[in-house]
């Protein structure tokens, strides 16, 4: 598994930073929610409600252990702003971090009633980010007549740890996602309180980007999401489980324990409850890349046998991938931003985690310095695409539910400076599906705008369906591993200069029975 490394967003999410403002408006009637009752904002068109409580604050005796019920409340709480992102966080990140941090937000359109529900899972690398992004505000997408709900969860230290003693006290002997199982216990609180603020609980679209698309990966392989969801919309990430057996021992439990005694033992900690005792400011002291495991709990099987014996949560699926990626992952994924000919097969094969054979060299050369740097970067964006391709062939092989896959080839209007995610990078395509160009200041045309617009309501469309077309939208194939059933995303001309799919025969294959 090739997480980006601590510095790895530090760039990209300079362009994403946050503010925890509250939401203006009058306030909206009290509504009944697990806890208690709560109050948000409301501006006539749209109803929001930000820093609700799904679970209880994973401090003190609960650091680490799976999400408990929320702790409910007296009185009505006013929910009308964000709750602090989870700590430790990244440094880039200028909001408030708490270790009580587990919230989430909601934004409904005025008298919503059984309206289709979208989750978001935000993305960073399971170290950084939070729900309250400016990017991620839900407002213009539930416009277009969704429920958005946004959320929180562990990272890092907190989210992803496993340790010998807190899988002895885990009543399933685990440990190591506690992050994923906070989405999981947001995914139960959704089920359980959505239709209060207007929500299908029997149409939840389960949606993120990086970090957040490879949640979607593991819950759509995860045993304890099922029922929770009905359909999954992954964009850029599929790279927290494996994706076939030869991955396995990247995410094998008893190498994580031991990883976790090392940290321990690094901090100063003889037990667990030590390191429970220990300050957050201690504990981030030491360097920590966060991981997902095979638990047997939460994540049981690799992606291809669980497709292989229909262990999957068999929904209608959405994935894809951009067009320019490689240029800011290939650097985080490889350790080094040094690719020269000489280098080049030691980091090829670093990034594959196989040998590459010859035809996939001849395509990607790398004579010169130069040749190798563009290699590596295009290597590295179609690696990251057939990620997503291979998922979308294991559902359309062994899946009754329809895949569907797109490309985002469009080159939108650029931020000046810009740090990373630039062109058609990482993350480039989020400010569209959330139809929220606004968020930030540039010279956006009338292109972009249309193109946030349907992006906006085809995933909406997706969620209420199950189908990415309608009315008055581009017709959208489902996948049936062929190139023609890509979606290409883009105008005429971004689609002449960068719409060119990668060779995926070059890469294993989407196994046969």
């Amino acid at each position: 598994m090739k997480y980006l490394s601590t510095t790895a967003l530090i760039a990209a999410c300079m362009t994403f930073l946050t503010g925890a403002s509250a939401f203006a408006g009058q306030p909206t009637d009290p509504i009944a929610v697990t806890g208690g009752q709560i109050v948000g904002s409301d501006d006539g068109a749209l109803r929001t409600w930000l820093g609700i409580p799904f679970a209880a604050p994973p401090v003190g005796k609960l650091r680490w252990r799976e999400p408990q019920p929320v702790v409910p409340w007296t009185g009505i709480k006013t929910t009308q702003t964000f709750s602090p992102a989870c700590a430790p966080n990244a440094d880039w990140l200028p909001n408030a971090k708490s270790e009580d941090c587990l919230y989430l937000n909601v934004w409904a359109p005025e008298n919503a009633k059984n309206l289709p529900v979208i989750v978001w899972f935000h993305g960073g690398g399971y170290y950084g980010g939070t729900a309250a992004q400016p990017v991620f505000d839900g407002a213009n997408l539930a416009k277009h007549g969704a429920i958005v709900v946004t959320l929180n969860y562990r990272l890092g230290i907190f989210g992803f740890f496993s340790y010998p003693e807190l899988s002895a006290e885990s009543p399933y002997k685990t440990s190591g996602n506690q992050g994923i199982e906070d989405q999981i216990a947001a995914l139960k609180w959704v089920k359980a309180n959505i239709a209060a603020f207007g929500g299908d609980p029997e149409r939840v679209t389960i949606m993120g980007e990086s970090a957040g698309g490879e949640t979607v990966g593991i819950l759509v392989a995860s045993p304890e999401a099922k029922g929770l969801f009905q359909r999954a919309i992954a964009e850029s990430g599929n790279d927290a489980l494996p994706i076939d057996p030869s991955e396995n021992d990247q995410f094998d439990l008893s190498v994580a324990e031991n990883k976790g005694v090392d940290f321990a033992s690094a901090v100063g900690a003889k037990s667990l409850s030590d390191l429970r005792a220990m300050s957050v400011e201690d504990l981030k002291k030491q360097a920590w890349s966060p991981r997902t495991v095979v638990d047997g709990h939460v994540l049981k099987e690799d992606l291809t046998t669980v497709y292989r014996l229909h262990h999957q949560n068999d929904v209608p699926l959405l994935v894809g991938w951009n067009a320019e990626e490689g240029k800011d992952l290939a650097p985080e994924i490889l350790g080094t931003s040094e690719f020269t000919a000489a280098n080049f097969h030691a980091l090829v094969k670093k990034l594959l985690g196989y040998e590459p054979n010859q035809a996939l060299l001849a395509a990607y050369p790398a004579q010169t310095d130069a040749q190798a740097k563009a290699s590596l970067n295009q290597l590295t964006n179609d690696w990251w695409g057939w990620r997503m391709w291979y998922w979308a062939g294991l559902q359309a092989r062994y899946g009754a539910s329809k895949p569907y896959i797109y490309y985002f080839a469009h080159y939108p209007a650029q931020a000046e400076p810009c740090y990373y995610g630039c062109g058609i990078g990482h993350g480039a395509e989020i400010q569209y599906v959330f139809d929220h160009l606004d968020w930030e200041q540039r010279p956006w045309t009338a292109q972009d705008r249309k193109l946030a617009s349907q992006l906006a309501q085809t995933w909406v469309t997706f969620a209420a369906t199950g189908a990415p077309d309608a009315e008055g939208l581009p017709t959208w194939p489902a996948f049936d591993g062929s190139d023609a059933s890509i979606f290409r995303i883009g105008g005429e001309q971004d689609l002449a200069k960068y719409g060119k799919l990668p060779e995926f025969s070059l890469f294993p294959q989407p196994a046969e029975n």
